[in-house]
């Protein structure tokens, strides 16, 4: 017997539980000593609206999953963060995304992740997709949060000291998207890059929307994607207007 929606979204909450926020600035990152490292481009001023950075993963040669229908996870994440990235602006977010076309060579979750930490973001979002389960699933690392904020991030631990933070951001979104009637998984995972990232970080991904005629929504479908990614917006939203000077300012 499937539960009240209601009664589900407590249990999310229940779950993640109040967490308290970490500092906002981070200590050094420690360098990954096995992959090359990115030419840092030139300083650029900070932006004056809260930063979201959007990870649009796989692309090139790394095709990602491949789905039903002759479609390739690359092509949804990338059209899924087109989605995103009109609502978020649209909403006075700055947005940035590792990738906004099809690049011609593999770019790895290490150089994405650089990217990220170069630009400190507010937030993170990894996109993926899949064939298997139902509605979006939210993964935030699970890597275990530190006892005492360390002097310098490890770069393949880097995001324990902002678990918390996820973990509440995962809720926010969590909630919002079962406010919106879409069904929703929670869960820890290692996936990256979000064991790199420096800031509070998720990964958002889409699965076929089971309905009760045994049918399903693909998640190639421009209404789904549309209404998944208007419910997201309208978490960080809320995120922002509780956690940001950016948000207490509007």
């Amino acid at each position: 017997m499937t539960p009240p929606r209601k009664q589900l979204a407590a249990a999310i909450l229940l779950t993640l539980g109040s967490l308290a926020s970490l500092a906002q600035t981070p200590p050094p990152v420690q360098p990954n000593p096995q992959t090359p490292q990115i030419a840092p481009a030139a300083p650029q001023p900070r932006p004056t609206r809260t930063l979201i950075l959007l990870d649009p993963a796989h692309g090139g040669p790394d095709s990602g999953a491949h789905l039903p229908n002759n479609l390739l996870e690359k092509d949804i994440t990338l059209a899924f963060n087109n989605r995103l990235r009109a609502l978020l602006s649209g909403a006075n977010f700055a947005v940035i995304s590792t990738r906004t076309s099809d690049p011609g060579t593999t770019f790895t979750t290490d150089q994405r992740a650089e990217i990220a930490n170069h630009d400190h973001p507010a937030v993170c979002l990894v996109l993926h997709a899949t064939s298997s389960g139902s509605g979006i699933h939210i993964f935030t690392s699970a890597l275990t949060p530190p006892a005492q904020p360390p002097r310098i991030l490890r770069w393949n631990t880097a995001q324990a000291s902002f678990v918390p933070e996820s973990r509440t951001l995962a809720n926010e979104i969590g909630v919002a998207l079962l406010n919106a009637k879409l069904p929703v998984l929670l869960g820890h995972a290692t996936v990256p890059p979000l064991d790199n990232l420096t800031c509070p970080a998720i990964a958002v991904e889409l699965a076929p929307l089971t309905n009760t005629t045994a049918t399903s929504t693909p998640v190639s479908d421009a209404n789904y994607q549309q209404h998944a990614a208007e419910a997201i917006v309208t978490a960080l939203t809320k995120w922002r207007a509780e956690n940001t000077a950016d948000g207490a300012a509007q």
